[in-house]
C-alpha cells in the first residue's frame, strides 16, 4: 500500500530575506523553496513566499498538513522599543520578600518608561521545600483587580516565588484577577460587554527558576501579547487565504526547536525570540542526514551515513555574520546555560548556544600596508548585488574572493542566480586572494572550536546564503568531515518545517523515600505527559535530556529537570484552525517604518551606568570617607564575583538592591579606612547564610539587617559605629553596604575572609581564637525575613555553631540573614583582611576598562599585586563537570583541556566544595602537579568577558582562564590559619599547601583618592 502524501511548509523570516520551503515527509525531501525580501509588514513577505513554493510544486493543497513559521518579529519590537508595546502591571506573590528589588528594577530607563505601570506586592509564594511563604488572600487580590481595572489596565503579570515548582497560587490569582477586573469593566459599561481583552501572563509558563529573570521575561511577554494577537491573526488570515478550501494548521517555532500552536504563540510570544539559529542548525542537519540516508541505499559504506548519527556543528553563514551551533546526537541543539539579555533586560528562557562572528558573504576584504589581509567584520550586507565586484561594484567582498578562487559550495541553481559575473573578479591579485582565504579559514576554525564541547574532531555542515565563502574540501583544524548540502541556503526554513513538540518538567524531588532513578522516572513521565498535551505523537515521544541539580543545605533534595520531544501530530492538533482572536481594540497596527529586522540576542552582563569616560573617573572621597556611587558599586560587584572563588552566590540581586538605594538616596552608602577606627568602636558584621539556588529565587527581606537589630537587642547594644563584611566574595561582599546604610553608619574597607569560604568558622576572627571554642562567633543571630529568629548564645566548639545554624537555616527555607557578635575597632584591625572592598573595586574597574580580551586576566593580576602575588595557571575549555551534594555543600570537579602557564598542554582539574579547593594539572606527556590550593584564591574566569564564574555556572564548552591570588597572612602565617583555611579544612587531606606567591596588601581607594592626600 502506498503511503499517503504528506507535506509541510516551513517559513523563516530573517533580517534580509524571508525563506519558505515545501517539505515532503514521505519521502523526506525539499520539493520547492523560495527566497523573497523581508517586508516591513512581515505578512506580505510570508504570503509571497508560501504562494511561490505552493504554486511551483503543483502539490494538491489538501496534502499540506501545516505551515510552521519562525520569526524575529516579536524580539524586534522589544529591541527597537516599538510604540505598539503595551503598559504592564505586575502582581508579585512574595510575602515580605523582594520589596527592595521591585519589578522593572533592572530595565533600561527608556523601556521602563514605556512599559511600567502599577506594581502590587501581595501575600503568597512558596519555599523551596514546597511549604507556603504565606497563603493567598482572596480579598486582597480582588481589591488589586478592581484597582487595575479602574486604572484602565488590561495587561498584567502574576509572578510568584517558586511558581515553576508549584503553579497553584499563580493560577488561583490569575483567576481571581480576571473575575474582579471583568466585573468592574462590566459595571462601568452598564452591564454590557466592555470589549476590552484582559490578558494575564503567569510567570511559571514563561521560564524556570531565577525570579528576577523570569519576572522580566513575563513582563516582556505581557507587553507583546497585543502585537502577537494582531501579527498571528495576519499570519492566520494569509494561510486561510492560500488554503481556502483545504484548512491548514499554523504553528510558530520556539527557541529550542519545538513548535507552538498559533493559539499558544499568542499567549507566549516571547518563546519565539531566538528560533532562527535553532532552525538553521536543525534544518541543515536534517538535509544532510536525509541526503546521507538516500546515499546509504546505494552505498552501504557511506562515511556520511555513519557521521550523521553523531553530534554535528552547523555553520550558518549569512551576508554579514556567521553562527555556529552544536546539534546533539538526539537531534536537538545544545542550549545555553547563560542568561540572555533582550533589549537590555535580563531573562532566563531557553536559548540555543550559538557562537557568532562577523563573517559573511558581504564581508569587506582589505589589504593593509604590511601586506596582511583582513576579512570583516563590516559588510555590505543586503547591498552586495550593488557594491560587490561580481556585480560591477567597487567593494571587494568575501564572495568575490570565493568565486575568484573557484569555490562553489552550495546549490548550483542558487549559485547561478546569486554570483553575478565571475569574469569581473578573474584578475584579483593572488596575494590578496590567498591571504583572504587563509584569514577566512582562521575565522571559521576559531568559530567551530568555540562551538565544540569536546576536544575530538567533529563533523561540520555549512549552510546559509553565504556558504560559498568557505571551501568545504579544505582541511579545517578540529574537523573530521566538512560538507555542504543541497538546499542549505534555506536551511532555516527547513528547520522550521521539521520542528518537534516539547514537554518539560522541573521538579524538586525528595530522595529520602525513593531512589534517584525512581525520582527521575517520575519527572520524565511528567515531561512526556506535557509533550503529549502539547500535540506530540504518543509513540514518538522520547526524553531528550535530564538535568539533576543537588539543592544545597537540603539533605535528600534534588532539583530534576526533564525535557521530552516528539513528532508533531499535525492531523490531530488542528484546534487552532478556529482561533477566537476576540474583539481587538480600535487602533490600527503597523510596525515601525524604520524597523530593523536584524535584532540579535546577546549575553547578560551586570548593567552599569558608566560615566562618559571610565579612564577619567575618580571615586568621591571626602576626608576619610569614600562615598559610593553607582559606578563604584558596579566595579565592586564585578570584583566580588571574582573574589568569591566560585562561591559566595551571585551578587547580581544584591547589586540591584543597593543600586536602587543609591538611585533614591545618593551618598547614603559610605566606606571608611580601618585605620580610622577607634579601639573602642563597636563594629558589627553580617552576611547571608544558605543556598545560592534559593537566593536566585527567593529574594531578600532585609534579613541581615533584622538579624543585626535582634542581636543588638539581645546583647544590650544601642548602636554600632560601623559594619564589616563576613566575606568579600560573592553576594556577601555587598550585603553590608545596605545594612550599614540602614543603620546610618559606614562600612569598613575589609572583611573576615579575604575571599569566600563554605563555612562560618572559616573566618579570620575565628583564626584569632586559638582555643577553638568559637568565642568570637557567639552570640549569633539568624533571621528568616518573615518572622522567624534564632539566637545561639553559647557553643562548645566553633564548628558546632555552623552545623546548628545551618540546620535552623534549612527550616527557614534554606536562606537566612546572619549577624555575629560585634568586635571592637582594635579587634577588627588585628583580625580582618583589610582593603578588600578596594581590591574588589580595582579588579572590577580593570575588567570594565580593558578592551582586549586576551589581556583581561593579566589586568586582574596587576590589581592583585602583579606576578609576585598572582598569576594565570591554566587556560582552556571546560570538558567535564561532576557535582554531588554532601552535608549541605556542593562538591565536584571541573575539568579543563588546555595549557598551563608554562605552555605545557594537558588537563587541569579543579575540585570544589562550594568554592574552588585546588588546581591539579595533568600533562599529556605524563605526570601530575598541584599548581595551587586554598587558602590562596582560585578564580575561574570567562575568557570572553573576564567575569568570574560560580561553580554552578561551570558548563561544557566554556572557555576559561584560571588565575590564583596569594592569600592574606591571616591564613598562611599560622598553623591555625592553615588548619581552618587550608586544603584539609575542605576535606582534601592529601593536598599539601604551597604558597603561590607573596601577599600584596591592596592599595586603599581612600588613601589614593582622598582630598587630604
Amino acid at each position: 500500500m502506498t503511503a499517503p502524501e504528506r507535506y509541510r511548509v516551513g517559513v523563516d523570516v530573517g533580517g534580509t530575506n524571508t525563506d519558505a520551503v515545501l517539505l515532503s515527509l514521505t519521502p523526506i525531501k525539499v520539493v520547492a523553496s523560495h527566497k523573497t525580501p523581508t517586508t516591513v509588514d512581515v505578512t506580505n513577505g510570508i504570503t509571497t513566499a508560501i504562494l511561490a513554493v505552493v504554486s511551483s510544486s503543483k502539490i494538491a493543497l489538501r496534502h499540506i498538513e501545516c505551515v510552521i513559521i519562525g520569526t524575529t518579529h516579536f524580539v524586534n519590537a522589544v529591541v527597537q522599543r516599538s510604540r505598539q508595546l503595551r503598559k504592564v502591571a505586575v502582581v508579585r506573590l512574595s510575602g515580605a520578600y523582594g520589596l527592595r528589588v521591585p519589578p522593572f528594577v533592572d530595565f533600561p530607563v527608556d523601556l521602563k518608561n514605556l512599559l511600567s505601570t502599577e506594581v502590587h506586592f501581595c501575600q503568597g509564594g512558596f519555599q523551596i521545600d514546597g511549604s507556603e511563604i504565606s497563603p493567598i488572600d482572596p480579598v486582597e487580590i480582588e481589591d488589586v483587580g478592581t484597582k487595575l481595572a479602574a486604572s484602565g489596565i488590561t495587561d498584567v503579570v502574576v509572578a510568584g516565588i517558586y511558581s515553576p515548582i508549584n503553579s497553584a497560587q499563580e493560577e488561583q490569582v490569575a483567576s481571581l484577577l480576571h473575575k474582579s477586573m471583568s466585573s468592574w469593566f462590566t459595571k462601568q459599561s452598564s452591564g454590557q460587554r466592555d470589549g476590552r481583552r484582559i490578558r494575564i501572563t503567569q510567570s511559571h509558563a514563561i521560564s524556570s527558576l531565577g525570579f528576577v529573570a523570569r519576572e522580566n521575561a513575563a513582563i516582556l511577554n505581557a507587553s507583546l501579547r497585543p502585537i502577537a494577537e494582531r501579527t498571528i491573526q495576519g499570519f492566520k488570515q494569509a494561510v486561510d487565504t492560500i488554503f481556502e478550501k483545504s484548512p491548514c494548521a499554523l504553528y510558530l517555532t520556539q527557541n529550542d526547536g519545538s513548535v507552538l500552536s498559533a493559539e499558544e504563540a499568542i499567549r507566549l510570544p516571547i518563546r519565539t525570540f531566538n528560533s532562527g539559529p535553532t532552525n538553521s542548525i536543525r534544518g541543515g542537519a536534517y538535509l544532510w542526514r536525509a541526503a546521507a540516508a538516500n546515499a546509504a541505499k546505494t552505498n552501504s559504506d557511506s562515511k556520511d551515513a555513519e557521521a550523521t548519527r553523531e553530534s554535528l556543528i552547523v555553520l550558518d553563514i549569512g551576508g554579514t555574520t556567521s553562527d555556529a551551533g552544536l546539534l546533539l546526537a538526539n537531534g536537538l541543539p545544545r542550549m545555553s546555560s547563560i542568561s540572555s539579555n533582550v533589549g537590555g533586560v535580563l531573562t532566563n528562557f531557553g536559548m540555543p548556544a550559538v557562537e557568532s562572528v562577523g563573517l559573511g558573504g558581504g564581508s569587506l576584504v582589505r589589504q593593509k600596508e604590511d601586506g596582511t589581509v583582513t576579512v570583516g567584520p563590516d559588510s555590505v550586507g543586503f547591498e552586495i548585488q550593488k557594491k560587490a565586484r561580481l556585480f560591477g561594484g567597487s567593494t571587494l567582498t568575501a564572495t568575490d574572493i570565493s568565486i575568484s578562487s573557484g569555490i562553489s559550495s552550495g546549490s548550483q541553481d542558487f549559485l547561478e542566480s546569486h554570483i553575478g559575473d565571475p569574469s569581473l573578479v578573474e584578475d584579483l591579485p593572488s596575494d590578496i586572494v590567498n591571504g583572504a582565504k587563509e584569514r577566512i579559514k582562521d575565522i571559521v576554525e576559531s568559530l567551530i572550536d568555540g562551538a565544540k564541547i569536546q576536544k575530538d574532531n567533529i563533523d561540520v555542515l555549512i549552510v546559509g546564503g553565504g556558504a560559498l565563502v568557505v571551501d568545504p574540501d579544505q582541511q579545517l583544524k578540529g574537523v573530521r568531515l566538512c560538507r555542504t548540502v543541497k538546499g542549505g541556503e534555506v536551511a532555516n526554513a527547513v528547520g522550521a518545517a521539521i520542528s518537534k513538540v516539547e514537554g518539560t518538567a522541573d521538579m524538586v524531588m525528595d530522595l529520602s523515600n525513593m531512589s534517584s532513578r525512581e525520582a527521575q522516572e517520575v519527572v520524565k513521565k511528567t515531561a512526556k505527559e506535557s509533550a503529549l498535551k502539547n500535540g506530540a505523537e504518543r509513540l514518538s515521544i522520547e526524553i531528550a535530556d535530564v538535568t539533576i541539580l543537588p539543592v544545597q543545605y537540603m539533605q535528600g533534595k534534588a532539583r530534576i529537570i526533564a525535557r521530552a520531544m516528539g513528532e508533531l501530530d499535525a492531523v490531530q492538533m488542528k484546534s487552532n484552525l478556529q482561533i477566537d482572536f476576540g474583539e481587538f481594540e480600535h487602533e490600527s497596527y503597523q510596525e515601525d517604518p524604520d524597523s530593523d529586522m536584524s535584532a540579535r540576542i546577546v549575553e547578560h552582563s551586570i548593567p552599569s551606568e558608566k560615566p562618559l569616560s571610565l579612564e577619567m573617573y575618580k571615586p568621591l572621597v571626602q576626608g576619610r570617607e569614600w562615598i559610593i556611587s553607582i559606578t563604584d558599586l558596579n566595579f565592586i560587584t564585578i570584583g566580588c564575583k571574582i573574589l568569591g572563588c566560585g562561591g559566595g552566590g551571585d551578587p547580581f540581586v544584591e547589586f540591584l538592591q543597593t543600586r536602587t538605594r543609591l538611585q533614591r538616596s545618593p551618598g547614603s552608602v559610605k566606606v571608611i579606612d580601618p585605620i580610622t577606627l577607634k579601639d573602642s568602636d563597636v563594629v558589627g558584621w553580617t552576611g547571608n547564610m544558605g543556598s545560592p539556588e534559593v537566593s536566585a529565587e527567593r529574594m531578600e527581606a532585609n534579613e541581615s539587617y533584622i538579624a543585626q537589630i535582634e542581636l543588638m537587642k539581645f546583647m544590650g547594644i544601642e548602636k554600632v559605629d560601623a559594619m564589616i563584611a563576613l566575606e568579600i566574595g560573592g553576594a556577601n561582599g555587598l550585603v553590608n553596604l545596605s545594612v550599614a546604610a540602614d543603620l546610618g553608619v559606614p562600612v569598613v574597607d575589609g572583611d573576615y575572609m579575604g575571599r569566600a569560604y563554605p563555612t562560618y568558622w572559616q573566618t579570620t576572627a575565628n583564626v584569632d581564637d586559638t582555643t577553638g571554642s568559637g568565642s568570637n562567633l557567639v552570640p549569633a543571630c539568624i533571621a528568616s525575613g518573615n518572622g522567624s529568629i534564632i539566637i545561639m548564645s553559647r557553643t562548645q566548639s566553633d564548628k558546632l555553631i555552623d552545623r546548628a545554624l545551618r540546620a535552623a537555616c534549612v527550616e527557614m527555607g534554606s536562606r537566612a540573614g546572619k549577624a555575629v557578635r560585634p568586635q571592637s575597632g582594635a579587634a577588627v584591625r588585628a583580625q580582618a583582611v583589610t582593603n578588600t572592598i578596594s581590591l574588589a573595586w580595582r579588579i572590577g574597574r580593570a575588567v570594565s576598562m580593558e578592551k582586549s580580551i586576551a589581556e583581561l586576566a593579566d589586568r586582574i593580576i596587576d590589581q592583585a599585586g602583579g606576578p609576585r602575588s598572582a598569576k594565570k595557571v591554566f587556560e582552556g575549555k571546560i570538558i567535564g563537570v561532576d557535582r554531588t551534594l554532601m552535608k549541605g555543600h556542593t562538591y565536584g570537579i571541573c575539568e579543563i583541556d588546555g595549557t598551563s602557564c608554562d605552555g605545557v598542554p594537558g588537563i587541569c582539574k579543579i575540585p570544589f566544595k562550594n568554592e574552588n579547593a585546588y588546581v591539579e594539572a595533568e600533562a599529556r606527556a605524563g605526570g601530575r602537579e598541584i599548581l595551587v590550593s586554598v587558602p590562596d584564591l582560585i578564580a575561574v574566569l570567562d575568557a570572553e568577558t573576564g567575569r568570574g564564574l560560580g561553580v554552578q555556572e561551570y558548563r561544557y564548552g566554556l572557555r576559561v582562564n584560571v588565575i590564583c591570588i596569594a592569600a592574606s597572612p591571616r591564613w598562611t602565617h599560622t598553623a591555625r590559619g592553615l588548619e581552618l583555611g587550608g586544603p584539609e579544612s575542605m576535606g582534601f587531606d592529601d593536598v599539601r599547601y604551597t604558597p603561590v606567591g607573596t601577599y600584596t596588601q591592596p592599595l586603599s581607594v581612600i588613601a589614593e583618592f582622598s582630598a587630604d592626600q
